[in-house]
C-alpha cells in the first residue's frame, strides 16, 4: 500500500493541465477556511447542536491525525520516487526509487531515515485531508440524520473518494494513507456523535467526557508534540461552549431563510474581526511568550466567534 505504480499511473494517464487544477481544487476544499466555513454555515444557518458535532468531529480527527503522522513519521510518495510530481512540480525525492516493493511493504528505509532527520519533517502516514473530510461529512450524516440514500453514499464514499485520489494525484499520499485516513475518519464521527449531549441521547456521561477530554488534550498539548494545540485550545473552547449551553439553555435553530443568512453572515464577520482583535490584545496584555499563553488566546478566540454567534441566534428572532 505504499507502491508509487498508484501515482505514476494517475499522473501518466491523466496527464492534463485541467485535471491538476481540478485535484488541486478537491484538495483545497480540504484546508481549514473549507471546514470553518461548513461548520459555521451548518452550525448558525441550520441546526447548533449538529454543526457543533460536525466541529468536535473535525477537531478530534485534526488532534488525531497529528498524533497518529508524528508518532509514524513516514514518508510521502514525492518523498521516495523521482518519478512522482509533488503538486504538478518534479519532486526532490530522498531516494529516486524508494516505493514499497510489495502491497504489504514499508517505503524505503533509507528515504524514511533521511526524513525523519529534519528539523521540520513533513510526514505523511496517515492522509489528514481524506480523514477530516470522511470526519466532516459521516458526522453531517449522523448529526442530521439524513436519510436520502444517495447523499449517504456521497457522504460515506463520494466526496471521501474524490479528496484521495486528489491526494494521490498530487503525489502527497500513499494508498495506505488514504485507506487509514477514511477509516478512522468514520471512527471519530460516531465517537464525535455519541459525544455531544443531546444529539443521539442524552447520557449523564457525555458532557463529563467532553470537557475532560477538552481539557486534557489541551493540557497535553503543552508538554507533547504529538498534540496540536492551535485544534486542542479550540476542541477545548468547543467543550466550554457546550458546558454553557448545556446550563443556559440552547437558542432556537433558525425557521426562515431570512433568519439562517442573518445568522450566518453576523458569525462571519466576527470570525473576520477575531483574528486582529486577538492579535491587538494579545501584543497589548504583557502576558508570558509560552505556549500556555498561546493556549489561552486560541481558547478565547474560538469563544468569541462562537459565543458571539450564539448571541446573534438568541437576538435575531426578536427582530422584524
Amino acid at each position: 500500500m505504499f507502491q508509487t505504480q498508484w501515482h505514476l499511473w494517475l499522473q501518466q494517464t491523466f496527464d492534463a493541465s485541467w485535471m491538476l487544477a481540478v485535484m488541486q481544487f478537491i484538495s483545497l476544499l480540504g484546508y481549514e477556511l473549507g471546514y470553518t466555513a461548513l461548520i459555521l454555515v451548518c452550525a448558525f444557518g441550520a441546526r447548533l447542536r449538529a454543526g457543533l458535532c460536525v466541529m468536535l468531529a473535525v477537531l478530534l480527527m485534526a488532534c488525531a491525525t497529528h498524533a497518529i503522522k508524528q508518532s509514524a513519521a513516514l514518508p510521502r510518495p514525492s518523498d521516495v520516487d523521482a518519478g512522482v510530481l509533488d503538486k504538478g512540480e518534479p519532486s526532490h525525492p530522498f531516494v529516486v526509487d524508494g516505493g514499497g516493493r510489495t502491497f504489504w511493504s514499508l517505503p524505503d528505509a533509507q528515504a524514511t531515515a533521511m526524513l525523519r532527520a529534519q528539523p521540520h519533517a513533513d510526514y505523511g502516514f496517515n492522509s489528514g485531508h481524506v480523514g477530516i473530510t470522511t470526519a466532516a461529512c459521516v458526522s453531517l450524516l449522523l448529526a442530521f440524520g439524513i436519510r436520502r440514500r444517495w447523499l449517504r453514499w456521497v457522504l460515506v464514499l463520494g466526496w471521501p473518494l474524490l479528496m484521495a485520489l486528489s491526494r494521490m494525484y498530487l503525489g502527497r499520499h500513499f494508498l495506505a494513507d488514504v485507506v487509514a485516513g477514511w477509516l478512522i475518519g468514520i471512527g471519530v464521527a460516531v465517537l464525535a456523535w455519541q459525544l455531544m449531549p443531546g444529539l443521539r441521547a442524552a447520557r449523564r456521561w457525555q458532557l463529563p467526557v467532553l470537557l475532560g477530554s477538552g481539557v486534557a488534550l489541551a493540557g497535553a498539548s503543552l508538554w507533547t508534540h504529538l498534540v496540536p494545540l492551535g485544534e486542542a485550545a479550540r476542541l477545548l473552547a468547543l467543550a466550554l461552549l457546550v458546558a454553557w449551553l448545556q446550563w443556559r439553555g440552547w437558542p432556537v435553530d433558525p425557521q426562515g431563510i431570512v433568519q439562517r443568512v442573518l445568522r450566518v453572515l453576523g458569525v462571519v464577520v466576527m470570525y473576520l474581526l477575531a483574528r486582529p482583535l486577538i492579535e491587538w490584545l494579545a501584543y497589548s496584555l504583557p502576558l508570558p511568550d509560552a505556549p500556555i499563553t498561546e493556549v489561552f488566546w486560541h481558547t478565547v478566540g474560538t469563544l468569541l466567534i462562537l459565543g458571539g454567534g450564539v448571541a446573534l441566534a438568541r437576538w435575531i428572532p426578536r427582530q422584524r
